[in-house]
């Protein structure tokens, strides 16, 4: 007489022998997916190799091999695409396909009469899908490594493939048990693709709808996370999640869910840990995979062929269907027809309605049953009608939510920087905290004609949350004093600007600079490619920046890269003011740059979009008087060769009094090319007598009907022609 487990090896065996499609799906497979692609991206860098070493110096070509190498070890490693397609196409298929015979009354009938119960069953069909997919990746990759060491790519094979081979390995029993699940609910195999694409598409459609709906009814509402991370870090989304792990590493653009105006772009392409992320999907494998055998030994024979072989579930199913379709039909309804509120709730409505039907027509297998159970679509709808009332009211708060001082532990104005980056010196907070108070006190404010400015505040609770808000602020001296206040904090240019962000020059690397001044524009003025001179200007314009607190001009534009012979990566960008002293003297000394001014003799018109108030527009005129176009560039900043726009401007003191007007300057350099420049002023230069002197002439341009073409914040006139 057999024991128990050389019947169960016997059982796996025989299993496995009628499943031989299996395997054989899963050889041919991962063959294309793994042994082929690394075996083909060798012999190809073998062969560039090899030109290299005849058209390329030793180092040069030195260089060309490493990066054939990490060609080589994409293809071996986690970033193999291929492969984790074919990880989720076979655990789907064998999870599918191990246990479609319950959809069959007479196999199911076959299988269940067996002299064997329940759990053993259960273990042998799961174990032999799994054997059927896991066996040929193993020994494929194992062939795979050998065929890249035999190749002389030896040098990709370390530890880390140990990760790689463990995070696809859990990502398959992961999904092969949500596979395995949805075909033990289901009692027909196209629900249960249905059903599939549900669980695995899902929580991504319904994170996506969440953040379109706040979107839509807050007012302060700011993106919880950037698209990627919506995409690649829903951790109920592991199907999704998959792509964007990197054996035990998750990819930087990947790392987690982040609200997106605190997310650490300083951190670069830092890759973070993905071992809890993979501890957590082989803890949750583990549950589904006890919840698949738990629901296959309860669920009856006689649940073939229905749709779903359990039906308690069919209720909170048809819910969850109806909410989240529902809910697309009314945002997408909403797109198509401009932004539409009524047809938003007309899709809410229409969208809901069909899928009711659609879910009881599959569920009855029968098209008469459209009309049944019509008691449950009204309460759905009212639910989800009622629901969507309760966001626009905002019955909970959201946009009017402060917090208390004392539960801050950061914050600032600012947004797309590092959390690192938020501002913990008690000024600073209660200067936050106070513009996002006068937000919320502007949120009913109905006045079309009042002058306004967005700006997202962002704090981090000593609770370890981070909440973000957007408001429209008044342009007001209050508003003006507290965001001056911020900027020009030394905390906030030693946490914000990319001057104190700069670190060592990497090993092989050099450090250039590279200058523009006012009167240049675009162009660059010159380059400094001594990484040791450029530290001695760095550093003295650390200390020098953090001395002054009040206005001062930029006159100096530097961009900070670093390079080699065959890469090159920016690090950012500082503005050199009129106030750093110690700083031009260096640039001076050693890249024989000074500052230059905007030459009005190359200027031929300024265009002042003057905003008219009592008509709520802006209006263009047109300076072509010498003596005028003279005080207007006295002291003028190049916005746009300074690269100063929103915050950046304002860190320097740098105010385009958008509330008054814009002043574009029309030039002609030594080139003879012509640009359009936005002029700045400090606070203390603002030629407010010579700008004030033509709104008169904008009054009575807009009384006359002169149109006034505006580009973002500039507007021209049309009638007068340029020149």
């Amino acid at each position: 007489m057999m024991s128990r487990n050389s019947c169960s090896k016997g059982l796996v065996r025989d299993c496995m022998k009628r499943n031989l499609w299996a395997i054989v799906l899963s050889t041919v497979g991962f063959f294309m997916a793994q042994l082929l692609p690394v075996i083909m991206t060798a012999q190809h860098s073998l062969s560039a190799h090899k030109q290299d070493l005849v058209n390329l110096s030793a180092a040069d070509a030195a260089a060309s091999w490493q990066g054939y190498v990490e060609s080589v070890g994409e293809m071996l490693g986690g970033q193999n695409v291929f492969v984790k397609l074919a990880v989720i196409i076979l655990a789907v298929t064998c999870g599918v396909s191990m246990f479609a015979y319950l959809h069959n009354r007479r196999k199911v009938d076959f299988y269940h009469s067996l002299p064997i119960s329940r759990s053993r069953l259960f273990a042998v069909n799961y174990a032999t899908g799994a054997l059927c997919a896991l066996v040929p990746y193993l020994v494929l990759h194992a062939l795979s490594i050998v065929s890249a060491c035999a190749m002389g790519f030896g040098e990709v094979v370390n530890a880390s493939l140990i990760g790689v081979i463990a995070s696809n390995v859990i990502f398959f029993f992961l999904l092969y048990a949500m596979a395995a699940v949805t075909t033990i609910l289901c009692g027909n195999t196209v629900i249960t693709l249905l059903l599939g694409l549900w669980v695995y598409f899902g929580p991504t459609l319904v994170t996506a709808l969440w953040q379109g709906l706040k979107s839509m009814f807050f007012q302060t509402y700011v993106m919880d996370a950037s698209m990627t991370s919506l995409l690649f870090c829903n951790k109920f989304a592991p199907l999704i999640q998959y792509f964007g792990v990197n054996g035990t590493k998750m990819h930087s653009w990947a790392g987690a869910v982040e609200p997106v105006y605190t997310m650490d772009y300083a951190a670069g392409l830092q890759e973070p840990s993905a071992i809890g992320l993979l501890i957590g999907y082989a803890v949750a494998a583990i549950v589904i995979t006890a919840l698949a055998l738990f629901l296959f030994r309860i669920r009856k024979s006689e649940r073939a062929g229905t749709a779903l072989a359990f039906n308690p579930i069919k209720l909170p199913v048809k819910i969850i269907i109806c909410v989240v379709m529902g809910t697309a039909f009314a945002e997408i309804f909403k797109m198509l027809v401009y932004e539409s509120e009524l047809w938003f709730w007309v899709g809410l409505v229409l969208g809901t309605v069909i899928f009711h039907c659609v879910v009881e027509i599959i569920y009855a297998f029968d098209f008469r049953a459209i009309f049944r159970k019509p008691l449950q679509l009204v309460i759905i709808l009212a639910v989800l009608v009622g629901g969507m009332l309760i966001m626009q009211a905002d019955v909970f708060g959201y946009d009017e939510w402060l917090p208390d001082e004392g539960s801050i532990a950061a914050a600032a104005p600012m947004g797309y920087v590092g959390e690192s980056a938020l501002l913990s010196e008690p000024e600073n907070i209660a200067a936050a905290r106070q513009l996002a108070a006068l937000g919320v006190e502007g949120l009913n404010n109905t006045d079309e004609n009042a002058q306004k400015e967005c700006i997202t505040v962002t704090f981090k609770l000593k609770n370890g949350k981070v909440k973000s808000r957007s408001y429209e602020l008044p342009a007001t001296d209050e508003v003006f004093t507290l965001k001056k206040q911020i900027y020009q904090s030394a905390e906030y240019k030693q946490k914000a600007w990319s001057l104190f962000a700069l670190g060592e020059v990497n090993e092989g690397y050099h450090r250039n600079i590279v200058f523009y001044t006012n009167g240049d524009g675009y162009n660059g003025v010159g380059t400094l490619s001594d990484s040791q001179k450029a530290q001695e200007i760095i550093d003295t314009l650390k200390a020098e920046t953090l001395t002054h607190t009040g206005d001062a001009m930029p006159v100096l534009r530097m961009e900070f890269s670093q390079q080699n012979n065959d890469d090159y990566y920016s690090e950012g960008a500082v503005c050199v003011t009129d106030k750093d002293v110690k700083t031009l003297a260096l640039i001076k000394k050693y890249a024989n740059i000074v500052p230059k001014a905007v030459s009005a003799k190359n200027v031929k018109l300024i265009t002042l979009s003057i905003y008219l108030p009592d008509k709520d527009f802006w209006q263009g005129v047109q300076v072509t008087d010498r003596a005028d176009i003279d005080a207007l560039l006295k002291n003028a900043v190049n916005i746009d060769a300074m690269n100063l726009y929103g915050s950046d401007a304002m860190a320097y003191g740098i105010m385009q009094q958008f509330a008054r007007s814009n002043v574009s300057v029309t030039y002609t350099d030594e080139k003879g090319d012509e640009w359009d420049a936005s002029a700045g002023y400090i606070e203390e230069d603002y030629p407010k007598d010579i700008i004030e002197k033509y709104r008169a002439q904008a009054e009575k341009d807009a009384e006359n009907g002169v149109e006034s073409a505006q580009s973002g914040d500039v507007a021209y006139t049309t009638e007068v022609a340029v020149g």
